[in-house]
């Protein structure tokens, strides 16, 4: 399911389609009803087992964190397709623009270079969150694949740079380059935003961005957890959330220059400033639309990942790995054969 389930989102066309008034009232509120849920389910009793029964038979948990972040994931962090962007496609009072594929900049796409985009079609809305527009599909990266970052670093006990690793590979790979062709910076200042967020769920770090203490959403008080702050978007989302302005990348130049083709304005110069410190030329692509550069290749972050891990690789698999990939790429160029086109018939058949 993985493959035909990643969505794109394109903010190049349809600009002036929609007048999008701002989401942010509507996710926020939603965030925080999810919140309290995750909050009662895990100050929820457990049953004793029989052998530790005695009256009552019911024992309230003291603040177990473990149960608390699997109440929080399961409200919030759905893999693939997240609550929260769900709730942004389909709530009756949230604006949105939407781009069919046949329209899109994506549109010439054939599916040997983008299966999950091509054979799905499916790509994501546009909506307003304060002052800027994004995809829905970012706040599945937001709480998403945040979370994965704050799982990947141990809950920030280790360093962001397993987080980033982690997300620079997902994205050449699974999530992006390898499946709908675009590496997206966009999806990677959302998720970098997102382990901000999780790391603010009990604040027990430093927020990985500005160095500086947080608050927490949620304490332990008399051995019960308690909503304490209320979550709100702003912080959060920037102008690097928007791939017309956060412009992303593609797999091979073939691939941007059928984006290209519909003159799409990419405007890095709105991009924020001074946010991101050290990060800023991991999740900001100031160079505009291109072609995904060599150190974002899968086999140069695998190598990366395996060196900040310790982890030493078989000798030769990284080039294997890189020759299979531009074997792979060269197959992906062929003319698109039958299947493709029985495949979008039967789809376009059915009720």
């Amino acid at each position: 399911m993985l493959p035909l389930q990643a969505a794109e989102v394109d903010q190049f066309s349809g600009h002036s389609a929609v007048l999008l008034s701002d989401a942010a009232p509507l996710l926020e509120a939603e965030v925080n009803r999810r919140l309290q849920l995750a909050v009662t389910m895990a100050n929820r009793p457990v049953t004793k087992p029989p052998q530790l029964r005695s009256r009552p038979a019911l024992q309230y948990p003291a603040c177990e964190e473990e149960r608390l972040y699997d109440a929080l994931s399961w409200e919030l962090a759905r893999p693939v397709i997240g609550q929260l962007e769900t709730f942004a496609e389909e709530h009756p009072q949230i604006s949105r623009r939407r781009v069919a594929f046949r329209d899109s900049v994506y549109r010439n796409f054939i599916w040997q270079q983008s299966p999950s985009l091509v054979l799905s079609e499916r790509v994501a809305a546009v909506i307003r969150v304060g002052d800027v527009e994004i995809g829905s599909d970012k706040l599945g990266h937001f709480f998403t694949e945040g979370y994965s970052y704050f799982e990947v670093t141990d809950r920030l006990q280790d360093s962001v740079e397993e987080g980033m690793l982690f997300g620079e590979w997902s994205e050449s790979l699974y999530f992006g380059a390898q499946t709908t062709g675009v590496f997206s910076f966009a999806d990677l200042a959302a998720n970098l935003n997102g382990l901000r967020f999780w790391n603010r769920i009990l604040a027990q770090h430093p927020d990985p961005l500005s160095g500086r203490e947080v608050t927490p959403y949620i304490r332990c008080e008399q051995q019960r957890w308690r909503l304490v702050d209320t979550f709100h978007f702003s912080g959060y989302i920037d102008t690097a959330w928007n791939e017309s302005v956060n412009c992303s990348a593609f797999r091979n130049l073939s691939m941007l220059e059928q984006v290209l083709h519909y003159q799409p304005l990419c405007t890095p110069q709105s991009l924020p400033q001074n946010k991101y410190g050290r990060w800023q030329d991991r999740v900001l692509n100031h160079a505009g639309l291109q072609v995904l550069p060599d150190y974002l290749q899968p086999e140069v972050i695998l190598a990366q990942r395996a060196f900040m891990q310790e982890v030493r690789l078989p000798q030769g698999v990284v080039e294997r790995i890189r020759e299979l990939r531009l074997q792979l790429d060269i197959w992906r160029q062929q003319p698109k054969p039958p299947l493709a086109d029985s495949f979008h018939d039967n789809q376009r058949q059915e009720p």
